[in-house]
């Protein structure tokens, strides 16, 4: 068969800059375009791999050093990161049309109407704001992508931050079950704190 991979991460220390003028309007319709701005800036980061020929026991390996799913020049605060595995004939440019409609379904109206709520009393408007987006769009990639369960092979979330999971900026886990106990996940997480 044929899989396709996405992959979406987010932190909890980056807000996306369409979120800049948050601060400088008080209007909320001007803020719920802001909201939507800074949730397509964000699905924008989503990662797309494509594999054939694919079966039953298939082990998926990137080359010696894997694949990045995530760089950036300091090591975050916190990381979400979901990763959807999919059997689907559509190709990948109908999968991330499907994926940027997010902001244009009636769920994005709710979830803009209790995140400006909540920016209210925020003392980070735009961290609280981005962490909300990454929230919102990780629940809603795979409501959109799944039309039914034979098309899911496998869902993986996880919510990591450095105090608990990489205080030195160092994680490895083998052979982590997915939320159907579909697929295993080998993912490691390294970062450094001076330059190289």
């Amino acid at each position: 068969g044929e899989l396709k991979m996405i992959s979406f991460v987010s932190t909890g220390d980056e807000a996306p800059s369409a979120l800049d003028g948050l601060l400088q309007t008080s209007d909320p319709d001007t803020k719920r375009k802001i909201l939507k701005e800074a949730s397509r800036q964000m699905l924008s980061v989503k990662d797309f791999i494509q594999v054939d020929e694919i079966r039953d026991g298939h082990i998926l390996t990137f080359g010696d050093s894997g694949y990045a799913l995530y760089t950036a020049n300091r090591i975050p605060v916190s990381l979400n990161w979901t990763f959807l595995i999919l059997e689907s004939d559509e190709d990948v440019v109908e999968l991330g049309r499907r994926i940027d409609e997010v902001v244009d379904g009636k769920d994005f109206d709710t979830f803009a109407s209790s995140a400006l709520t909540l920016l209210a009393s925020a003392v980070t408007p735009q961290l609280a704001a981005a962490a909300a987006i990454a929230k919102f769009v990780s629940r809603a990639i795979p409501q959109v992508l799944v039309r039914n369960r034979d098309d899911q092979v496998g869902l993986y979330y996880l919510s990591l931050n450095r105090m608990e999971h990489y205080p030195n900026g160092e994680r490895k886990r083998d052979d982590v079950p997915d939320l159907s106990n579909n697929v295993r996940v080998d993912y490691s997480i390294f970062g450094t704190t001076y330059p190289l």
